[in-house]
């Protein structure tokens, strides 16, 4: 059983160990104390949104993350999911879609008309997820590491 989810700002070092966790799962490499870091940039100030779903034990189940852009094509900020994760004995029990329900509500109050979400290109149950709630692939993404 799990319980409602919720926008968070302040973590405790478990829900950090716990985010960090599921961020490997996505295969990710992160250790607790660089989540931490990230956490602390990620905030309401600089326009993301972090959201939890608590086990009954207390523990993260869930996250997703979001943040508010403003781009040079509109006129209207655009929200972006740039995490969703659930842990694996988790998964079709609707914190997914949970999660996404809460990023669709804040991205309406952020006034964005536009939303997307970040996928792993080899995710193809996550692609599947996006598709059955309404979104389709808009082009690609190209990355450069340097």
């Amino acid at each position: 059983m799990s319980t409602p989810a919720i926008a968070v700002s302040s973590w405790t070092q478990q829900d950090v160990a716990d985010v960090a966790e599921l961020v490997r799962l996505i295969g990710h490499a992160v250790d607790d104390d660089r989540m931490r870091e990230r956490l602390g940039r990620l905030t309401p100030e600089a326009g993301h949104r972090t959201w939890l779903v608590r086990d009954g034990e207390g523990r993260v189940a869930a996250v997703a993350g979001a943040q508010c852009t403003w781009a040079y094509s509109s006129d209207e900020p655009t929200a972006q999911l740039l995490l969703l994760v659930v842990r694996p004995d988790g998964r079709r029990d609707g914190l997914g879609s949970e999660l996404l329900s809460l990023f669709e509500t804040w991205a309406a109050e952020q006034g964005a008309r536009r939303l997307s979400a970040v996928s792993a290109a080899a995710t193809d149950s996550a692609h599947r997820f996006y598709q059955k709630r309404g979104y389709h692939e808009a082009g690609v993404r190209y990355t450069k590491i340097v």
